[in-house]
C-alpha cells in the first residue's frame, strides 16, 4: 500500500503544472481566501461533513497530493454519499481511482457560475492508462456524470490550491452505459440500448469502442424508417432489427481513441465494416457518412465517439431502399443504368413507376454482350423507328411480369408470363431463366429479391430474346460452319505459346465430346478450381471478345478471367446436354490490362463435374454454312455459267463481306447496270423458285431479271444487311423456259456498291 501511494504521488507530480493564475473569478476566490487560507487536503480535514473522504485519502495516501501548488476542481462527496457505497469491497488501487475521479487538474478554479455542460477529464484512468471523462450537465442544476449534484450553499469553496464543490453521492468511475446515461444529448441512444438489451453488455468489463448517435441522428433515423416501415417510435422497431444496428455502433476490445482510429477500418460487433477517414467522417454501408462531432469520451470499460448519424450496416439499408425507392430508382441505384435508359426510350418508365411487378433486370454487362451479339443494332441509340422503338418496347416487356415474384416462389420448371406475352422458364439447375428463342443463352440470377416498393428486381447476367422478336433483333442463328479465330487459342490443339497451368489436368486430345475437329479440351472439376493457360502475350487490344464453346453433361457455371483480374471475372451458364458458345466482352474482366498474360476458365458451381471446351479464341466468328441448290449458279468462288457479261467488272472471291462462307460478289455498280451472268441452256421447267442474296449499304431498288425479260421482278433490299430472297420463276421467265441469262439490275438510279451470295435454282 505504501509503495503504491508513493508510485502514486510522484505520476501526479509529473501532471501537475505550477500555480496558476485566477482570471475572471480572482475576486471571488479572494473573498473565499481571505478568511479560509487552506489547501484542498485541509480543507476536507477541517469539514465535518466531509470526514469519510478525509480518511478515504488519508487511507490512500493522496493526502499530499491535494496540497500541492497547482490548481485543482475537486467534487467532494459528503459522509451521506458514502453510505451507498461499499467501499471495503474495493482494491487499493480500486479505491485510489474513485477517489481521482472526483479530481479535475485545472488552469483555472471551475467556479459554478462558469461551468458549461460538457465533458471534463480527471485524474482516475481507464484502459491503457487513459484518463477518465466526467460530464457536467448545467442546463439547470449542475449535477456530474448524471449522479452527482451540488448541495446548496457548498459550492465554490475557495482553497489555495484549487476549489472545492460538496456533492451529493460518489462518482464511481463512469462505465459507457453510464455515460451515455449522463449526457441529455443521448437520451435516444440510452432508450435503445435498453430495448435492444445491450445495457447490461455495456456495462460489463469487456473493452468496447462505441460511436454514439446523438438525439438529431436519432430523429433522422426515426424519420427514415417512418417512411419505409411506418415506425414511429423505438417500441415500433423489431428487437433484432434494433440490435443490428446498434451493434454496428460497437467495436469489440479495443479503446480506440481518436488518433488511433482516424483512417482505419474496424469490424463491428454486427460483423459488419465501417471505415473511419483522416477526416472524421465514418462510412458505413449508405449513401451518407456520419461525422464524429465528440471524440474520446473515456469510460473504465472503453471509450465513446459521438457521431450525428446513426450508422445502418448493409442489410438495414438495403430494407429501407426496399420500401422507398421503386423499380426504376432501385434499378438506378444498383447501377442498372442500361435497363433503365431502355425502359425511357421505349416509354416504359412511368408503368414501370408505377404498377407492381416483377423485373428481370440485365445488368450492364448483358447490354454490352446483347450489342456484340447481334446483328441488326450496336447500341440503345440505333433504335430510332417508330418500328424500332416498338420492338425495343416487346424486348423490355419479355423482362416484366405482373405482381411480385420472389426467389423463393420460384419452382423447378415453372413459366412465367411476361407483358410482352410470352413466357420465360425458371430451371432451377442453373438458377436461371431461359428464353423462347432457343439459340439465346439463359439470364441466371446475380441478385435475387432486389426490393422496391412496387415489386421486385431480379439481377441477370444476359439480355432475354423472345421467339418472335429474334429475327428483328438479328439474333445469329447457331453457328453451323467452321470457327474462324481473331487470335486462335485453341482449336483441335492448344496454341503452343501458352504454358499450360498446374491448377488441373486437362486433357487437350479429348474425342469423347467435340463441338468440331477430331479434339476438345475435357478438364475434370473438383469444385472450385480452374483450367489455366498463359503466356501469349497477344495485344488485347486489337480485340473485342474472348469466346469458347462448353459441353456439361448435367450443366453448370465458369468464370472467366484474364490476366490474374480475380475481381472482374465473369460468370455465365452453361445449360446440360448441349455445345454452348460463349461471348465475353475483352472489357468486362480485362480490367485495364492490355497484354494476355494469362487465361483462367474457373468453376463457379463448387461441385465436382467435367467440362469439355473447344473453339477457344478472340474475336471468334463462324461461317454460315454454304446452302446447297438444284442448280448452282454462284456459291463461294464457284461460278457456274457460259459467260459474264461486261455491263459491270464484278470480284467473284471477294472476302470483306460474305453472307455465307468466306467469299461474295463484290460489284461496283453505275446507276441503271448490272450484275450479268450467261446461262448454260439448261431446263427450268425442273425447278419452281430462284433465289440469291444481296447486301447493299445504301437505300435503292434492284430488278431481277431472267433471260432478258426487262420487265423483270422488282425488289427493294433493305440497306445495311444482307436480304435473301425466293422468286418463284413464274414471276421472272414471262414464258421463257430454257436459262440462258441471270440478271441483277440497279433500277434506283443511284451508283452503289453491291453483294451477292448463294445464286442458284430449287
Amino acid at each position: 500500500m505504501k509503495s503504491y501511494k508513493k508510485i502514486f504521488s510522484l505520476c501526479l507530480a509529473l501532471i501537475l503544472v505550477a500555480t496558476s493564475c485566477f482570471n475572471d473569478d480572482d475576486n471571488v476566490l479572494d473573498n473565499q481566501l481571505s478568511s479560509n487560507v487552506k489547501n484542498i487536503s485541509e480543507l476536507v480535514s477541517e469539514n465535518s461533513n466531509l470526514s469519510t473522504l478525509a480518511s478515504a485519502l488519508e487511507t490512500a495516501g493522496l493526502v499530499e497530493t491535494l496540497e500541492k501548488e497547482t490548481t485543482f476542481t475537486v467534487f467532494a462527496p459528503n459522509n451521506t454519499a458514502f453510505s451507498d457505497v461499499d467501499m471495503s469491497s474495493l482494491s487499493d488501487e480500486e479505491v485510489t481511482n474513485v477517489l481521482l475521479n472526483h479530481v479535475i487538474s485545472t488552469t483555472t478554479p471551475d467556479f459554478t457560475s462558469s461551468m458549461t455542460s460538457g465533458y471534463r477529464t480527471t485524474l482516475a484512468t481507464g484502459p491503457d492508462n487513459n484518463n477518465l471523462s466526467i460530464f457536467t450537465n448545467a442546463s439547470e442544476n449542475i449535477i456530474i456524470n448524471g449522479m452527482g449534484t451540488i448541495v446548496d450553499g457548498s459550492e465554490d469553496i475557495g482553497a489555495t490550491n484549487g476549489i472545492v464543490h460538496i456533492i451529493d453521492n460518489v462518482l464511481t468511475p463512469p462505465t459507457l452505459v453510464s455515460h451515455i446515461l449522463a449526457n441529455p444529448n443521448y437520451s435516444s441512444l440510452a432508450a435503445a440500448l435498453e430495448k435492444a438489451d445491450l445495457v447490461d453488455t455495456l456495462n460489463g468489463s469487456d473493452i468496447f469502442t462505441v460511436f454514439a448517435p446523438n438525439n438529431a441522428a436519432f430523429e433522422k433515423f426515426m424519420m427514415d424508417v417512418e417512411a419505409a416501415f411506418g415506425w414511429t417510435s423505438l417500441d415500433d422497431i423489431p428487437t433484432d432489427t434494433l440490435n443490428q444496428v446498434l451493434l454496428y455502433h460497437v467495436v469489440a476490445g479495443e479503446n480506440l481513441v481518436a488518433g488511433d482510429a482516424l483512417g482505419s477500418s474496424q469490424t463491428t460487433v454486427q460483423g459488419e465494416d465501417i471505415s473511419i477517414g483522416d477526416n472524421a467522417n465514418i462510412d458505413d454501408a449508405s449513401y451518407t457518412d456520419s461525422a464524429i462531432n465528440i471524440t474520446d469520451i473515456q469510460a473504465i470499460n472503453g471509450v465513446i465517439h459521438g457521431v450525428d448519424k446513426v450508422l445502418l450496416p448493409n442489410d438495414i439499408f438495403q430494407s429501407i431502399l426496399d420500401r422507398t425507392l421503386n423499380i426504376i430508382e432501385r434499378c438506378n441505384d444498383r447501377g442498372f443504368t442500361s435497363f433503365t435508359a431502355a425502359l425511357e426510350k421505349a416509354g416504359l418508365s412511368s408503368q414501370v413507376t408505377m404498377d407492381q411487378l416483377t423485373a428481370f433486370a440485365p445488368n450492364d454487362g448483358a447490354f454490352t454482350t446483347f450489342f456484340l451479339t447481334i446483328n441488326n443494332f450496336d447500341s440503345l441509340d440505333d433504335f430510332d423507328t417508330p418500328e424500332e422503338i416498338d420492338l425495343l418496347k416487346r424486348l423490355l416487356e419479355y423482362h416484366l411480369a405482373a405482381g411480385t415474384t420472389l426467389s423463393s416462389g420460384l419452382t423447378p420448371g415453372m413459366t412465367i408470363e411476361t407483358l410482352q406475352g410470352d413466357s420465360i422458364t425458371f430451371d432451377d439447375g442453373t438458377n436461371s431463366f431461359s428464353p423462347s428463342h432457343a439459340n439465346a443463352p439463359n439470364g441466371t440470377i446475380v441478385t435475387p429479391d432486389i426490393g422496391a416498393n412496387n415489386g421486385v428486381i431480379h439481377e441477370i447476367d444476359n439480355v432475354l430474346v423472345p421467339d418472335a422478336d429474334a429475327t428483328a433483333l438479328g439474333y445469329p442463328l447457331p453457328p453451323s460452319g467452321a470457327a474462324v479465330y481473331g487470335f486462335e487459342i485453341y482449336d483441335d490443339a492448344l496454341n503452343p505459346v501458352f504454358w499450360i497451368g498446374g491448377w488441373t489436368t486437362p486433357d487437350f486430345a479429348n474425342t469423347e465430346q467435340v463441338r468440331s475437329g477430331v479434339h476438345s479440351i475435357r478438364v475434370d472439376y473438383q469444385g472450385d478450381d480452374g483450367f489455366q493457360i498463359g503466356g501469349a502475350g497477344e495485344d488485347l487490344t486489337a480485340y473485342s471478345t474472348v469466346n469458347a464453346a462448353f459441353y456439361s453433361e448435367n450443366g453448370t457455371s465458369v468464370t472467366f478471367i484474364l490476366n490474374e483480374q480475380w475481381g472482374s471475372g465473369q460468370t455465365v451458364s452453361i445449360p446440360a446436354g448441349e455445345w454452348t458458345n460463349v461471348s465475353i466482352p475483352i472489357t468486362n474482366i480485362s480490367n485495364g490490362t492490355t497484354v494476355l498474360d494469362q487465361f483462367v476458365i474457373r468453376d463457379a458451381s463448387l461441385t465436382p463435374n467435367t467440362l469439355y471446351i473447344d473453339e477457344v479464341g478472340l474475336d471468334v466468328t463462324y461461317e454460315q454454312a454454304i446452302p446447297t441448290f438444284n442448280y448452282e449458279v454462284y456459291t463461294e468462288d464457284n461460278l457456274v455459267a457460259d459467260w459474264i457479261g461486261g455491263w459491270t467488272s464484278p470480284v467473284f472471291n471477294d472476302s470483306s463481306n460474305p453472307s455465307t462462307g468466306i467469299f461474295s460478289i463484290r460489284n461496283e455498280m453505275a446507276a441503271n447496270s448490272g450484275l450479268q451472268l450467261g446461262g448454260t441452256n439448261i431446263d427450268l421447267t425442273a425447278y419452281s423458285v430462284v433465289k440469291f442474296s444481296i447486301y447493299c449499304d445504301d437505300t435503292t431498288a434492284f430488278k431481277l431479271v431472267l433471260n432478258e425479260q426487262w420487265d423483270g421482278y422488282i425488289i427493294n433490299p433493305t440497306a445495311g444487311e444482307w436480304n435473301h430472297y425466293t422468286v418463284p420463276l413464274a414471276d421472272a421467265l414471262y414464258g421463257t423456259t430454257t436459262y440462258t441469262q441471270f440478271v441483277i439490275q440497279e433500277i434506283g438510279g443511284n451508283d452503289v456498291v453491291a453483294y451477292f451470295d448463294d445464286i442458284g435454282f430449287d
